[in-house]
């Protein structure tokens, strides 16, 4: 029996290994065909009756005709806001109105409407 030399801290060189072997990779299975899932009818909703169109001539608004206003302490009542919130929003443009001959805020009742106030309204 021949003994293999070795030397102190190296070993002997090993043979030159060989490339790993790539496993081919399978085509996926093709699924079976089936009838497509069955769709839901949507529901209908009844829609609300379009309101009738004005006239030119009602629409236009003469001096003589005022807008709906409120006070802010009415206003705030109204709404979630304080009475301070209510005066920023305005001074701020967020909420529509005008000061009246004593200097008071008169918000615009159309300020119910826009899309900031939805959420605070009592």
């Amino acid at each position: 029996m021949a003994k293999k030399k070795q030397t102190a801290g190296k070993e002997a060189p090993e043979k030159a290994k060989k490339a790993p072997v790539k496993a081919k990779k399978k085509a996926p299975a093709k699924a079976k065909k089936t009838s497509a899932p069955l769709k839901k009818a949507p529901v209908k909703t009844k829609k609300a009756p379009k309101a009738a169109k004005e006239t030119p001539s009602a629409s236009k608004k003469t001096p003589q005709q005022t807008k709906k206003t409120y006070s802010v302490s009415e206003f705030s009542k109204m709404t979630y806001l304080t009475v301070n919130g209510v005066n920023k929003w305005l001074k701020e443009g967020k909420l529509n109105g005008e000061k009246d001959e004593n200097g008071n805020w008169l918000v615009d009742a159309a300020s119910l409407n826009l899309p900031n106030m939805k959420r605070l309204i009592r």
